[in-house]
Protein backbone atom coordinates (compact mmCIF):
# COMPACT_ATOMS: atom_id res chain seq x y z
CA UNK A 1 0.00 0.00 0.00
CA UNK A 2 1.28 3.46 -0.86
CA UNK A 3 1.98 5.90 1.95
CA UNK A 4 -0.80 7.87 3.64
CA UNK A 5 0.71 11.20 2.55
CA UNK A 6 0.90 10.19 -1.11
CA UNK A 7 -2.66 8.90 -1.10
CA UNK A 8 -3.96 11.97 0.71
CA UNK A 9 -2.30 14.30 -1.78
CA UNK A 10 -3.69 12.40 -4.75
CA UNK A 11 -7.16 12.17 -3.21
CA UNK A 12 -7.31 15.89 -2.36
CA UNK A 13 -6.24 16.75 -5.90
CA UNK A 14 -9.00 14.61 -7.38
CA UNK A 15 -11.56 15.90 -4.89
CA UNK A 16 -10.61 19.53 -5.46
CA UNK A 17 -9.53 20.53 -1.97
CA UNK A 18 -7.92 19.20 1.18
CA UNK A 19 -10.34 18.72 4.09
CA UNK A 20 -10.93 16.56 7.14
CA UNK A 21 -13.25 14.36 5.05
CA UNK A 22 -10.31 13.50 2.81
CA UNK A 23 -8.20 12.53 5.82
CA UNK A 24 -10.99 10.33 7.18
CA UNK A 25 -11.74 8.75 3.80
CA UNK A 26 -8.11 7.94 3.00
CA UNK A 27 -7.52 6.36 6.41
CA UNK A 28 -10.82 4.49 6.19
CA UNK A 29 -9.94 3.07 2.77
CA UNK A 30 -6.43 2.07 3.84
CA UNK A 31 -7.82 0.24 6.87
CA UNK A 32 -10.53 -1.50 4.87
CA UNK A 33 -8.15 -2.72 2.18
CA UNK A 34 -5.67 -3.90 4.81
CA UNK A 35 -8.32 -5.84 6.73
CA UNK A 36 -9.54 -7.74 3.66
CA UNK A 37 -6.02 -8.51 2.46
CA UNK A 38 -5.73 -6.19 -0.55
CA UNK A 39 -2.42 -4.31 -0.65
CA UNK A 40 -2.71 -2.78 -4.12
CA UNK A 41 -6.41 -1.93 -4.57
CA UNK A 42 -6.23 0.08 -7.78
CA UNK A 43 -7.00 -2.07 -10.83
CA UNK A 44 -7.82 -4.90 -8.44
CA UNK A 45 -10.84 -6.76 -9.79
CA UNK A 46 -11.66 -8.52 -6.53
CA UNK A 47 -12.48 -5.43 -4.42
CA UNK A 48 -16.00 -4.05 -4.02
CA UNK A 49 -16.84 -1.21 -1.64
CA UNK A 50 -20.24 -0.17 -0.26
CA UNK A 51 -20.20 3.44 0.96
CA UNK A 52 -22.93 4.83 3.20
CA UNK A 53 -22.35 8.58 2.77
CA UNK A 54 -22.33 11.08 -0.08
CA UNK A 55 -19.65 13.23 1.49
CA UNK A 56 -16.03 14.22 0.85
CA UNK A 57 -14.83 10.95 2.38
CA UNK A 58 -16.51 8.99 -0.41
CA UNK A 59 -14.28 10.67 -3.00
CA UNK A 60 -11.28 9.70 -0.89
CA UNK A 61 -12.40 6.07 -0.72
CA UNK A 62 -12.80 6.05 -4.49
CA UNK A 63 -9.39 7.67 -5.02
CA UNK A 64 -7.58 5.17 -2.79
CA UNK A 65 -9.35 2.01 -3.94
CA UNK A 66 -9.92 2.83 -7.59
CA UNK A 67 -13.50 1.57 -7.20
CA UNK A 68 -16.18 3.58 -8.99
CA UNK A 69 -19.85 3.52 -9.86
CA UNK A 70 -18.98 3.27 -13.54
CA UNK A 71 -16.97 0.12 -12.95
CA UNK A 72 -19.78 -1.20 -10.72
CA UNK A 73 -17.23 -1.77 -7.95
CA UNK A 74 -18.41 1.16 -5.77
CA UNK A 75 -21.91 0.84 -4.35
CA UNK A 76 -23.77 3.74 -2.73
CA UNK A 77 -26.12 3.10 0.18
CA UNK A 78 -27.90 6.31 1.14
CA UNK A 79 -27.74 5.74 4.91
CA UNK A 80 -26.13 9.04 5.93
CA UNK A 81 -23.46 7.26 7.97
CA UNK A 82 -19.71 7.85 7.78
CA UNK A 83 -19.03 4.21 7.03
CA UNK A 84 -17.87 1.89 4.26
CA UNK A 85 -17.78 -1.87 3.84
CA UNK A 86 -14.89 -3.45 1.93
CA UNK A 87 -15.28 -6.89 0.34
CA UNK A 88 -12.66 -9.17 -1.12
CA UNK A 89 -14.77 -11.20 -3.56
CA UNK A 90 -12.04 -13.82 -3.91
CA UNK A 91 -11.70 -14.67 -0.21
CA UNK A 92 -15.16 -13.41 0.85
CA UNK A 93 -13.53 -11.37 3.60
CA UNK A 94 -15.55 -8.27 4.43
CA UNK A 95 -15.10 -5.50 6.99
CA UNK A 96 -17.18 -2.46 7.84
CA UNK A 97 -15.27 0.63 8.94
CA UNK A 98 -17.22 3.33 10.78
CA UNK A 99 -15.95 6.77 11.81
CA UNK A 100 -16.85 7.22 15.48
CA UNK A 101 -19.21 10.07 16.33
CA UNK A 102 -17.24 10.96 19.47
CA UNK A 103 -13.97 11.37 17.55
CA UNK A 104 -14.62 15.10 17.28
CA UNK A 105 -14.46 15.41 21.04
CA UNK A 106 -10.91 14.03 20.91
CA UNK A 107 -9.66 16.67 18.44
CA UNK A 108 -8.23 19.07 21.08
CA UNK A 109 -6.00 16.28 22.37
CA UNK A 110 -4.29 15.81 19.01
CA UNK A 111 -4.32 19.29 17.43
CA UNK A 112 -1.80 22.02 18.13
CA UNK A 113 -4.55 24.63 18.29
CA UNK A 114 -8.33 24.74 18.01
CA UNK A 115 -8.58 28.38 16.96
CA UNK A 116 -9.40 27.14 13.47
CA UNK A 117 -11.59 24.09 14.02
CA UNK A 118 -11.38 22.78 10.46
CA UNK A 119 -7.60 22.88 10.52
CA UNK A 120 -7.63 21.28 13.95
CA UNK A 121 -9.76 18.40 12.64
CA UNK A 122 -7.40 17.79 9.72
CA UNK A 123 -4.39 17.74 12.05
CA UNK A 124 -6.03 15.50 14.63
CA UNK A 125 -7.49 12.97 12.21
CA UNK A 126 -4.06 12.48 10.66
CA UNK A 127 -2.52 11.22 13.91
CA UNK A 128 -5.42 10.02 16.01
CA UNK A 129 -5.12 6.29 16.87
CA UNK A 130 -7.38 4.04 14.81
CA UNK A 131 -9.19 2.81 17.91
CA UNK A 132 -10.30 6.36 18.75
CA UNK A 133 -11.20 7.35 15.21
CA UNK A 134 -12.83 4.22 13.81
CA UNK A 135 -14.71 1.10 14.81
CA UNK A 136 -14.14 -2.00 12.68
CA UNK A 137 -16.01 -5.27 12.53
CA UNK A 138 -15.99 -8.24 10.20
CA UNK A 139 -19.26 -8.86 8.41
CA UNK A 140 -20.72 -11.78 6.48
CA UNK A 141 -21.71 -10.27 3.16
CA UNK A 142 -22.33 -12.10 -0.09
CA UNK A 143 -22.42 -9.68 -3.00
CA UNK A 144 -25.53 -10.45 -5.10
CA UNK A 145 -24.74 -11.60 -8.65
CA UNK A 146 -26.54 -8.58 -10.12
CA UNK A 147 -24.16 -6.27 -8.20
CA UNK A 148 -21.04 -7.88 -9.61
CA UNK A 149 -19.01 -6.08 -12.31
CA UNK A 150 -19.70 -7.43 -15.78
CA UNK A 151 -23.19 -8.66 -14.90
CA UNK A 152 -25.60 -8.62 -17.81
CA UNK A 153 -29.38 -8.89 -17.84
CA UNK A 154 -32.22 -8.27 -20.27
CA UNK A 155 -33.43 -4.66 -20.33
CA UNK A 156 -37.12 -4.34 -19.45
CA UNK A 157 -39.58 -1.44 -19.49
CA UNK A 158 -41.52 -0.13 -16.51
CA UNK A 159 -45.25 -0.79 -16.90
CA UNK A 160 -46.09 2.52 -15.25
CA UNK A 161 -43.69 5.13 -16.67
CA UNK A 162 -42.35 3.23 -19.70
CA UNK A 163 -38.68 3.88 -18.92
CA UNK A 164 -36.07 1.16 -19.40
CA UNK A 165 -34.65 -0.75 -16.41
CA UNK A 166 -31.20 -2.39 -16.37
CA UNK A 167 -29.40 -4.94 -14.20
CA UNK A 168 -32.50 -6.71 -12.79
CA UNK A 169 -33.55 -3.60 -10.84
CA UNK A 170 -37.21 -4.05 -11.74
CA UNK A 171 -39.82 -4.76 -9.07
CA UNK A 172 -42.79 -7.01 -9.82
CA UNK A 173 -46.03 -6.11 -8.05
CA UNK A 174 -49.47 -7.40 -8.93
CA UNK A 175 -48.37 -8.69 -12.31
CA UNK A 176 -46.74 -5.37 -13.20
CA UNK A 177 -43.06 -4.74 -13.91
CA UNK A 178 -42.10 -1.50 -12.18
CA UNK A 179 -38.98 0.60 -11.76
CA UNK A 180 -37.92 1.34 -8.18
CA UNK A 181 -39.34 4.93 -8.08
CA UNK A 182 -42.74 3.77 -9.32
CA UNK A 183 -42.74 0.80 -6.95
CA UNK A 184 -41.92 3.06 -4.01
CA UNK A 185 -44.70 5.44 -5.06
CA UNK A 186 -42.35 8.37 -5.48
CA UNK A 187 -43.83 11.36 -7.23
CA UNK A 188 -41.99 13.32 -9.91
CA UNK A 189 -43.79 16.20 -11.58
CA UNK A 190 -43.28 16.75 -15.29
CA UNK A 191 -43.47 15.00 -18.65
CA UNK A 192 -42.46 11.36 -18.68
CA UNK A 193 -42.38 11.36 -14.90
CA UNK A 194 -43.17 8.50 -12.61
CA UNK A 195 -46.63 8.53 -11.04
CA UNK A 196 -47.97 7.04 -7.87
CA UNK A 197 -48.85 3.38 -8.28
CA UNK A 198 -50.63 3.24 -4.94
CA UNK A 199 -52.37 6.27 -3.49
CA UNK A 200 -53.05 6.64 0.22
CA UNK A 201 -56.44 6.09 1.81
CA UNK A 202 -58.68 9.07 1.11
CA UNK A 203 -61.43 10.22 3.49
CA UNK A 204 -63.95 12.71 2.16
CA UNK A 205 -65.41 15.03 4.79
CA UNK A 206 -68.57 16.49 3.23
CA UNK A 207 -71.66 18.40 4.31
CA UNK A 208 -73.45 21.72 4.19
CA UNK A 209 -71.78 25.00 5.19
CA UNK A 210 -71.10 25.70 8.86
CA UNK A 211 -71.82 22.15 10.05
CA UNK A 212 -68.34 21.43 11.42
CA UNK A 213 -66.38 19.86 8.55
CA UNK A 214 -63.20 21.82 9.31
CA UNK A 215 -63.62 21.27 13.05
CA UNK A 216 -63.89 17.53 12.48
CA UNK A 217 -60.72 17.55 10.37
CA UNK A 218 -58.91 19.55 13.05
CA UNK A 219 -59.75 16.81 15.55
CA UNK A 220 -58.90 13.93 13.20
CA UNK A 221 -55.42 15.19 12.27
CA UNK A 222 -53.82 15.04 15.76
CA UNK A 223 -55.52 11.74 16.58
CA UNK A 224 -54.37 10.04 13.36
CA UNK A 225 -50.89 11.55 13.74
CA UNK A 226 -50.72 10.23 17.32
CA UNK A 227 -51.42 6.75 15.94
CA UNK A 228 -48.44 7.01 13.60
CA UNK A 229 -50.14 7.94 10.31
CA UNK A 230 -48.73 10.54 7.94
CA UNK A 231 -51.69 12.84 7.31
CA UNK A 232 -52.28 15.21 4.40
CA UNK A 233 -55.29 17.40 3.72
CA UNK A 234 -57.01 18.89 0.68
CA UNK A 235 -59.63 21.67 0.77
CA UNK A 236 -61.92 21.95 -2.24
CA UNK A 237 -62.63 25.53 -3.36
CA UNK A 238 -66.00 25.55 -5.09
CA UNK A 239 -65.80 28.92 -6.86
CA UNK A 240 -64.51 29.26 -10.41
CA UNK A 241 -62.88 32.56 -9.40
CA UNK A 242 -59.07 32.07 -9.19
CA UNK A 243 -57.84 31.73 -5.64
CA UNK A 244 -54.75 33.70 -4.65
CA UNK A 245 -52.70 32.30 -1.78
CA UNK A 246 -49.57 34.18 -2.76
CA UNK A 247 -49.12 37.79 -1.66
CA UNK A 248 -49.09 40.18 -4.60
CA UNK A 249 -45.71 41.71 -5.28
CA UNK A 250 -43.65 38.88 -3.76
CA UNK A 251 -41.03 37.17 -5.91
CA UNK A 252 -43.05 33.96 -6.21
CA UNK A 253 -46.14 35.93 -7.18
CA UNK A 254 -44.14 37.77 -9.85
CA UNK A 255 -42.93 34.42 -11.19
CA UNK A 256 -46.55 33.29 -11.58
CA UNK A 257 -47.61 36.56 -13.15
CA UNK A 258 -44.77 36.20 -15.66
CA UNK A 259 -46.35 32.97 -16.86
CA UNK A 260 -44.72 30.13 -14.89
CA UNK A 261 -47.04 27.11 -14.85
CA UNK A 262 -45.61 25.86 -11.54
CA UNK A 263 -43.82 27.74 -8.77
CA UNK A 264 -42.25 26.31 -5.61
CA UNK A 265 -41.75 28.55 -2.58
CA UNK A 266 -39.21 26.98 -0.23
CA UNK A 267 -38.00 27.97 3.23
CA UNK A 268 -35.77 25.93 5.60
CA UNK A 269 -38.89 24.41 7.21
CA UNK A 270 -41.72 24.70 4.66
CA UNK A 271 -42.38 24.20 0.95
CA UNK A 272 -45.40 25.55 -0.93
CA UNK A 273 -46.29 24.70 -4.54
CA UNK A 274 -48.50 26.71 -6.89
CA UNK A 275 -49.87 25.28 -10.14
CA UNK A 276 -51.76 27.12 -12.85
CA UNK A 277 -53.93 24.59 -14.68
CA UNK A 278 -55.96 25.26 -17.82
CA UNK A 279 -57.87 22.01 -17.33
CA UNK A 280 -59.49 20.44 -14.30
CA UNK A 281 -57.10 18.42 -12.14
CA UNK A 282 -58.52 15.19 -10.73
CA UNK A 283 -58.45 14.46 -7.03
CA UNK A 284 -56.17 11.49 -7.75
CA UNK A 285 -53.61 13.85 -9.27
CA UNK A 286 -53.82 16.22 -6.32
CA UNK A 287 -53.46 13.37 -3.83
CA UNK A 288 -50.45 11.99 -5.69
CA UNK A 289 -48.68 15.35 -5.50
CA UNK A 290 -48.89 15.45 -1.71
CA UNK A 291 -46.10 12.88 -1.57
CA UNK A 292 -45.83 9.89 0.75
CA UNK A 293 -48.98 10.11 2.89
CA UNK A 294 -50.86 7.31 4.64
CA UNK A 295 -54.20 9.11 4.88
CA UNK A 296 -55.51 12.20 3.10
CA UNK A 297 -58.48 14.08 4.58
CA UNK A 298 -60.45 15.88 1.88
CA UNK A 299 -62.95 18.61 2.67
CA UNK A 300 -65.46 18.86 -0.13
CA UNK A 301 -65.34 17.43 -3.67
CA UNK A 302 -68.97 16.29 -3.49
CA UNK A 303 -71.62 18.44 -5.18
CA UNK A 304 -74.18 17.55 -2.53
CA UNK A 305 -74.86 14.87 0.01
CA UNK A 306 -74.49 11.41 -1.53
CA UNK A 307 -73.46 12.69 -4.99
CA UNK A 308 -69.93 12.44 -6.36
CA UNK A 309 -68.39 15.44 -8.07
CA UNK A 310 -67.16 15.02 -11.64
CA UNK A 311 -63.69 15.87 -10.40
CA UNK A 312 -63.58 12.71 -8.28
CA UNK A 313 -62.80 9.74 -10.51
CA UNK A 314 -60.92 7.19 -8.37
CA UNK A 315 -59.50 4.19 -10.18
CA UNK A 316 -59.80 1.03 -8.13
CA UNK A 317 -56.19 0.00 -8.73
CA UNK A 318 -54.96 3.40 -7.53
CA UNK A 319 -57.06 4.18 -4.49
CA UNK A 320 -56.93 1.66 -1.65
CA UNK A 321 -60.07 3.00 0.03
CA UNK A 322 -62.34 6.04 -0.17
CA UNK A 323 -64.69 6.83 2.66
CA UNK A 324 -67.21 9.68 2.66
CA UNK A 325 -68.00 11.06 6.09
CA UNK A 326 -71.07 13.28 6.11
CA UNK A 327 -71.18 16.00 8.74
CA UNK A 328 -74.71 16.33 10.17
CA UNK A 329 -76.84 19.02 8.56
Amino acid sequence: MRSFEDLLKESSTIHGHHCSGQVLGVRMAMIGCREVGIDAPKNCKKLIVYVEMDRCATDAVQAVTGCSLGKRTLKFLDYGKMAATFINTETQQAVRVLAKDDARAQVPRFAESTDNWREAQKQAYRVMPEALLFSMRSVALQVPPRDMPGYRAKRVDCTNCGEGINFDREVRIGGQTLCVPCAQSLNFIGNGACNHTSLPKVLLIVGYKKVGKTTLIEKLIPELSRRGYRVGTIKHHHSDVPVSFDTAGTDSSRHRQAGAIAVALASPTEIAFFWNSETSISLNQIVSRLGAMDIVLVEGFLKKRGTRSKSWRPRTNHCAKMIAIFSPS
